[in-house]
């Protein structure tokens, strides 16, 4: 079996024809080209349920020491640091400068799959790497579930570090990783056996030059996996990196709603969607139902009990974390043991309709601390909130009236000065409403939020009876000030730039394309 060597792309060493997918065979791992989603679910359990050493024992069934001489290894390591330093200079300008990472963390999670699969499709099929697509076993940090943690940050944060490790000025420049590096210098399994590769050669005793190239490839190969490099040869891209940015030159399908919300909004807006999106949790939290601690709070090797009774009877979980803590709260839990699905609906767990949010999101705080009807929160409790400063004598009204009819969103004024009562029946509307409406009583002197409530009671409420803009603008104008009537007028032009009937409305589209619908506010 001889190497070739070779100055073309970046990579010297190409694969001897006919080496065999040894790993592949072993794991019963499905072929790449028929199923890319089970062939990476399976490289995933299998690199879970394996030793570095494991994989190291394999491929030195049919490559050891003795193949490698100094000249290869000269050649394997100065071809990784040329493809190194390309693909952190180009890291680097992706996630240094315009919104790549902002754009990444507005897909979903769906379109990021895509993205990520693509890129280790592309990596696995690439000749110049010595195992191909075995080559995905050397790498134990590359999986779909770790790029896709808080909202798709553990990608960037992934990408992020290649390029500072690819980028140092130390030579060799090799990615960490625990797992693998446990299978450095251990002697080779095989010595003393014979060779079946031909031409038959003395097995070496040491894996330390075979670690040392397989480490090289594992680099190259996650190199591959996330620049953005074309592979002039084979007229196809070799990167997740660039089946992004080719999806935002070509506004692929998934890519579309992203990118309108990148062109219609400031871009501190879109940041701030895509920060928030990384603070939801990717499924709910364990809690105690009597000390309310998480696994987390108590130690990671604490095994939480469940009450048998009602996973049996409702297929439901009540969680605690000692026997203690299930004595302490049977007082409580009998009542419904086994009867009826109740639990304390405890901040980020099943019972919680938000558990997807933080605990410090003050939003979803909000929500969790609105009076409880029945065991269901109402949109109606969100009110109007005590006042930090000193309202219009007009807002001071409005105030007065919400507070005393908590299932109006607002009271307009006919010329006569007859109350209408204005309802918003859409439930995330109205939640947003009521959101924008409390910040603005709440602050009298910071009428951010007037002038989106302003132009959507407009677009609702003009022709109502007894009402017309003008009628609207004027008592606006008394409640907030008269530069508010400007502002609303300013915000209805950028909404007819972005063919949206109202900012609220495309603020709602555009946070459910990213966060998904608002199912939850029905459970309330």
């Amino acid at each position: 079996m001889a190497f070739e060597s070779t100055t073309e792309d970046h990579a010297a060493v190409k694969k001897p024809d006919g080496f065999p997918p040894l790993l592949s065979k072993k794991f019963g791992i499905t072929d790449i080209k028929q199923d890319a989603v089970k062939w990476n679910k399976e490289w995933e359990a299998a690199i879970a349920s394996s030793t570095a050493a494991d994989v190291l024992k394999e491929i030195s069934q049919k490559l050891d020491d003795s193949f490698f001489t100094p000249q290869h290894m000269e050649l394997f390591h100065k071809n990784l640091r040329g493809l190194q330093t390309n693909v952190a200079e180009i890291l680097s300008n992706l996630l240094n400068n315009g919104h790549f990472d902002t754009i990444w963390l507005l897909l979903n999670a769906a379109e990021q799959r895509k993205h990520i699969l693509e890129g280790l499709k592309r990596a696995s099929k690439d000749p110049s790497t010595i195992w191909g697509p075995d080559c995905r076993a050397l790498c134990p940090e590359v999986t779909v579930s770790n790029f896709l943690s808080q909202g798709g940050k553990g990608f960037i944060d992934f990408l992020t570090h290649v390029a500072e490790i690819f980028g140092s000025p130390i030579t060799p420049a090799f990615l960490p990783n625990s797992w693998w590096e446990q299978a450095s210098n251990l002697p080779n399994p095989w010595w003393g056996q014979a060779s079946d590769v031909s031409p038959q050669r003395q097995i070496s005793q040491s894996t330390k030059l075979l670690f040392e190239v397989a480490t090289i490839t594992r680099n190259q190969f996650i190199g591959e996996c996330f620049p953005l490099i074309e592979h002039r040869a084979r007229q196809f891209v070799l990167s997740s990196a660039f089946s992004i940015v080719s999806d935002i030159t070509n506004r692929g399908e998934g890519m579309k709603e992203v990118l309108h919300l990148m062109e219609n909004t400031k871009g501190d807006v879109a940041r701030c969607l895509a920060e928030v999106k990384t603070t939801l949790r990717d499924k709910p939290v364990i809690r105690c139902e009597n000390c309310t601690k998480t696994p987390d709070d108590i130690g990671q090797d604490v095994r939480f009990m469940v009450c048998s009774v009602c996973k049996t009877k409702l297929k439901f979980e009540v969680h605690y974390c000692s026997q203690s803590c299930q004595k302490e709260h049977w007082s409580v839990h009998k009542k419904a043991c086994g009867k009826k699905k109740v639990t304390k609906g405890l901040s980020g767990t099943k019972g919680d309709s938000l558990w997807a949010f933080s605990d410090s999101d003050p939003v979803a705080n909000l929500m969790r601390n609105l009076t409880k009807k029945e065991g269901r929160i109402t949109l109606r409790d969100i009110g109007v909130n005590p006042c930090r400063g000193k309202r219009s004598p007009a807002a001071e009204r409005q105030a007065e009236m919400l507070e005393a009819d908590k299932d109006v969103d607002y009271f307009l004024f006919t010329a006569r000065g007859e109350p209408v009562r204005f309802v918003i029946d859409d439930l995330a509307a109205k939640m947003i409403f009521r959101i924008n409406r409390g910040a603005i009583m709440t602050q009298p002197t910071d009428t951010t939020g007037a002038n989106a409530i302003g132009e959507y009671m407009l677009k609702l409420m003009s022709n109502y009876p007894g009402l017309s803009r003008d009628i609207i603008i004027k008592q606006l104008c008394e409640e907030y000030g008269e530069d508010i009537a400007e502002k609303i007028v300013e915000l209805e032009r950028v909404s007819q730039k972005r063919g949206a009937s109202t900012f609220l409305d495309s603020w709602l589209k555009d946070f459910s394309n990213v966060f998904g619908n608002f199912f939850w506010l029905g459970m309330m």
